[in-house]
């Protein structure tokens, strides 16, 4: 269930599924070549999947080296708790507040303007990592107080109308957990409720920011009837997960790729960096089949550089660092473990946008690099039965 093969094609069946229903009216003719990269890349995944699969067993972790996982994170934890919390009151007196209390008291201001360029985006990478690692250790010492600091830590996207980050922590928290215990028909049905309470919440914290949901006009018919029944949540979801193919599908065919590297890297350039140099924000060469609707798959970047085919190819490169890391995070190692959840994140927003080129996703990547190296300086002085604890 959390192999990256299954992952990714099960994402991208949904999305196709839903496309194909027609509900909304930005949504354009499906594209022969776009649809054959998207079923390449489906191919490509589950082919890298069963290549790269260990045919042994993990072996199971002793009881020395899990209370020496547990020691190494709990550490770790606690410094970037503390970095992430002086860095967040830092972001919030430069902001003057947060946008949730710009909403109430009725201060101008627009949800994006809150924090310190490029250092935000380092603080959402810090932030995804402590839930990550909160749930790990949560699980590993069963603590109550680990279990509600997870709950107080998801409010903090609430306070910034961040729904994106509420999204990522969400997805991250999922997978750490389902990596460290077994899946149940219980906790199925419990994911099920979940996500139906994420959608409704999203849909709020949309309107909220936007006084109604934006995406109305959409909707006639038919249509208009079956989102009227359901909330605000289900057609924020829908648009979002089928615009950004109905920008591929629109552009595939007829996009002039730019023969360089320049869009596909553009993310990796920190904000204050763009600005300062005033470069272009766009990492894409894409027209907009509604220009509300900016999103255009994890392709965009790479079908603008170098055409349908470099987007396949660049896609499948991705497709084999997830499945290493998933490889790596099956044997149990704390810092392979979180790294995965970037990577399940990556392949979840895959019909969204493209994440791992972003700078955030690096840095948390990043992050857990520096776990490994943590732990294994800390087998110099640990015993030899906890030697491959890292």
């Amino acid at each position: 269930m959390l192999n990256p093969a299954f992952v990714y094609i099960s994402m991208w069946s949904l999305v196709l599924l839903l496309y194909f229903f027609g509900l909304t009216s930005n949504l354009v003719a499906p594209s022969v070549v776009g649809l054959m990269v998207i079923l390449m890349n489906m191919v490509s995944i589950f082919l890298l999947y069963v290549l790269l699969k260990s045919r042994k067993k993990p072996e199971p972790v002793s009881q020395e080296k899990a209370e020496f996982n547990v020691r190494v994170v709990s550490r770790f934890f606690r410094v970037l708790i503390t970095l992430w919390a002086a860095g967040t009151v830092f972001e919030i007196y430069y902001s003057a507040g947060v946008p949730l209390y710009w909403r109430f008291a009725g201060i101008n201001k627009l949800y994006t303007e809150f924090g310190v360029p490029s250092l935000h985006g380092v603080m959402n990478a810090c932030y995804l990592q402590v839930l990550s690692m909160a749930t790990y250790l949560s699980i590993k010492t069963k603590s109550k107080w680990l279990a509600l600091l997870i709950g107080l830590l998801l409010l903090w996207p609430v306070l910034m109308l961040g729904r994106g980050i509420l999204l990522s922590g969400l997805i991250q928290i999922v997978c750490v957990s389902l990596l460290l215990t077994k899946v149940s028909y219980k906790k199925i049905l419990s994911l099920v409720v979940v996500a139906l309470s994420v959608v409704v919440v999203f849909g709020y914290l949309g309107d909220m920011r936007q006084t109604s949901n934006p995406f109305s006009y959409l909707v006639s018919g038919r249509s208009a009837a079956v989102f009227d029944a359901l909330p605000s949540g289900f057609l924020w979801f829908y648009v979002y997960m089928t615009a950004g193919l109905s920008n591929f599908f629109h552009n595939i065919d007829i996009v002039t790729p730019a023969w360089s590297f320049s869009y596909s890297m553009s993310n990796m350039l920190p904000s204050i960096v763009r600005e300062f140099f005033g470069l272009d924000a766009r990492n894409d060469l894409f027209t907009f089949v509604d220009r509300n609707l900016n999103t255009s798959t994890i392709y965009a970047g790479f079908v603008s550089d170098v055409g349908a085919m470099g987007g396949f190819l660049f896609v499948a490169i991705i497709q084999l660092v997830c499945c290493c890391i998933y490889n790596a995070s099956l044997k149990g190692k704390p810092w392979g473990i979180f790294a995965y959840s970037v990577a399940f994140q990556i392949l979840v927003f895959s019909i969204f946008y493209d994440m791992f080129f972003l700078l955030p996703t690096l840095f948390q990547l990043f992050i857990c690099f520096s776990l490994y190296v943590f732990a294994n300086l800390r087998l110099i002085h640990q015993p030899k039965e906890a030697a491959q604890g890292a």
